[in-house]
């Protein structure tokens, strides 16, 4: 009998031991994943942080569409078809984007630069017969001072670009085009 409580003893104590040492292994297993939960979450927001910061200096930086040159903050697509005014006009505003509207010296050299020894080009600016005036595209009058248009000023009139200047032409004529956006 006293074999058994030696034996009850000593089998509860071992109970005991081997209970406060699986504790304490959960204990320390779980402190070493947190500790590795911890620094997989530092790294993953790390890494989303990085892509955020990507993603919002590329909508801050203007990326233009594939195949299209930029220049200051604008997007330019140069045609290689011909269409007259109205249809070229139709074709830029198909693509969120409208016919070019030159602001500057600067800018006529750029688009110059990037014609590739063109003929006529369609830009975004045609004469309005009611107020007899020139106008680009987002109703801003012609600067007058900056660009001088050749040729007479018709109720069908449109701009087009040839080398570095701009010549009024009928608006059904057929000749590349620029878009801008």
């Amino acid at each position: 009998m006293e074999d058994e409580e030696r034996y009850m003893k000593l089998n509860v104590q071992l109970r005991k031991r081997n209970s406060s040492q699986t504790s304490q292994l959960k204990c320390k297993d779980f402190s070493v994943l947190l500790h590795w939960y911890k620094i997989l979450l530092g790294i993953s927001g790390t890494i989303n942080g990085i892509l955020i910061l990507t993603f919002i200096s590329l909508i801050l930086l203007g990326l233009c569409p594939s195949e299209w040159l930029k220049y200051q903050e604008k997007c330019y697509w140069f045609s290689n078809e011909l269409k007259s005014w109205s249809d070229s006009y139709g074709y830029c505003s198909g693509r969120n984007s409208h016919l070019v509207i030159i602001q500057d010296q600067f800018e006529m050299a750029f688009i110059q630069k990037n014609l590739k020894q063109s003929n006529y080009v369609w830009i975004g600016l045609n004469f309005t017969s009611q107020k007899r005036t020139w106008n680009w595209v987002d109703g801003s009058p012609l600067a007058s001072k900056i660009f001088v248009i050749k040729g007479p000023a018709t109720k069908n009139s449109c701009a087009a670009i040839k080398g570095n200047k701009i010549y009024s032409e009928t608006c059904s004529s057929v000749f590349k085009w620029i878009c801008q956006c």
